[in-house]
């Protein structure tokens, strides 16, 4: 299991963007679930950007806690997007069918 960095800073517009470092797997899983799940129904912020520009591996675990904060994003009014993929990821997320739902107009 890696190790992983989580840093969360708010923009000036009240984004929050959720900057991630490492490898998103069983490891981080819930706490990085739990972050977003949170943000999107605790602090609601307009746009939720989840910055993987320095992530070097992604589990279905780590996937999975995307699609959860995802989801919460969605039913709590929020937008979310995924940006700075690498393209081992992208093609992750293309395979599983929420490349559409996480990145968008980001690509």
């Amino acid at each position: 299991m890696g190790d992983a960095v989580v840093n969360r800073s708010v923009e000036p517009d009240g984004t929050v963007v959720v900057e991630l470092r490492g490898e998103l797997d069983l490891a981080i899983n819930e706490a990085l679930r739990l972050l977003l799940v949170e943000t999107a129904t605790t602090v609601r912020p307009p746009r939720i950007v989840v910055d993987m520009l320095h992530v070097s591996f992604v589990d279905s675990t780590g996937i999975g806690a995307l699609a959860a904060g995802y989801s919460a994003a969605r039913g709590s009014g929020v937008e979310f997007t995924v940006r700075h993929l690498a393209p081992f990821i992208a093609e992750q997320l293309r395979l599983t069918g929420l490349y559409e739902h996480l990145v968008g107009a980001e690509s």
